[in-house]
């Protein structure tokens, strides 16, 4: 099911183009349905349906925001009040589908991990939809269910990154940061709590641009499982974020989902450090805004 706070509900509709407009009723595909729809560009959240042990589930942007690992203030505060986008969320059950179709009126998707591998047909439209200009984010963690990083992988590889799992370790502060990007603008550090870190492979390292490592490996916070460590080639590098371009498109990883979260809880939250600035400035250079 696809949801907005603009409405109370959802209903079925069929997307028809990169900018959306009145939709006909589909029983494949759940839109809803937003009066600002034609002015407002729109970011689309692909989320699994896994509960975790707490009973709900976490990094949602439309939930009623009551649990500190809602994406609630992320979706108020940072996507629509400071860079003016619609907000749609799209779950990922087994049933549900990612389409070109689905995809094609959005200006930002963000893969966040799910329980069940991506279809061939799924990494095809994902991968279509970033090199005919589009822009995706890509983040897991442990709390969207065991192995889900392997999904955000079928995807990934192909690019000659890979996203590791959960290392479990306590919430850190990321310094070792490329000030001069855009993302880094006035983030003198972010948060983050059992992070999923990337491997980019030695072919991969001249088409990426890494903005921020959790250094040294060795460090609290930092340190890989070992199972990870021993997969690291010496011509590799592992970090926390990075860009590249993909055809006329934008791609985007980041280490940690937690950096977003409502708060207070366990681990960081958006309000903390840098957090906030570094939320912005990352969906503003997706969004081209």
């Amino acid at each position: 099911m696809l949801c907005t706070s603009m409405l109370a509900g959802c209903v079925s509709a069929q997307p028809a183009a990169r900018v959306p407009t009145a939709t006909t009723p589909s029983a494949s595909i759940m839109l809803p349905m937003v009066q600002s729809a034609a002015t407002h560009p729109r970011i689309l959240f692909l989320a699994g349906d896994f509960l975790p042990e707490s009973g709900y589930p976490h990094s949602r942007v439309h939930d009623d925001g009551s649990h500190p690992e809602s994406f609630s203030q992320l979706r108020t505060q940072v996507l629509e009040a400071e860079l003016g986008l619609a907000v749609d969320e799209f779950i990922l059950t087994a049933d549900a589908v990612i389409s070109s179709g689905l995809l094609a009126p959005y200006v930002i998707i963000v893969l966040g991990s799910n329980g069940r591998t991506l279809q061939t047909g799924e990494v095809a439209a994902l991968t279509q939809y970033v090199s005919d200009g589009g822009a995706m984010l890509v983040y897991a963690d442990f709390q969207y269910g065991p192995d889900n990083w392997k999904s955000d992988n079928t995807f990934l590889k192909q690019f000659g990154i890979e996203v590791f799992p959960d290392n479990f370790q306590p919430t850190t502060q990321i310094t070792d940061i490329v000030e001069s990007h855009p993302i880094m603008n006035n983030v003198r550090s972010f948060a983050t709590e059992g992070s999923s870190q990337f491997l980019i492979t030695e072919p991969a390292r001249a088409a990426t641009t890494v903005l921020a490592r959790c250094a040294p490996l060795d460090r609290s916070g930092c340190a890989l499982q070992e199972p990870e460590r021993a997969r690291v080639g010496s011509n590799d590098d592992v970090v926390c974020t990075w860009v590249s371009t993909v055809g006329r498109g934008r791609l985007a990883g980041t280490c940690d989902r937690n950096t977003f979260h409502n708060g207070p809880g366990v681990g960081t939250a958006l309000s903390e450090f840098d957090n906030r600035r570094y939320a912005t400035n990352l969906f503003r250079w997706l969004a081209r805004r």
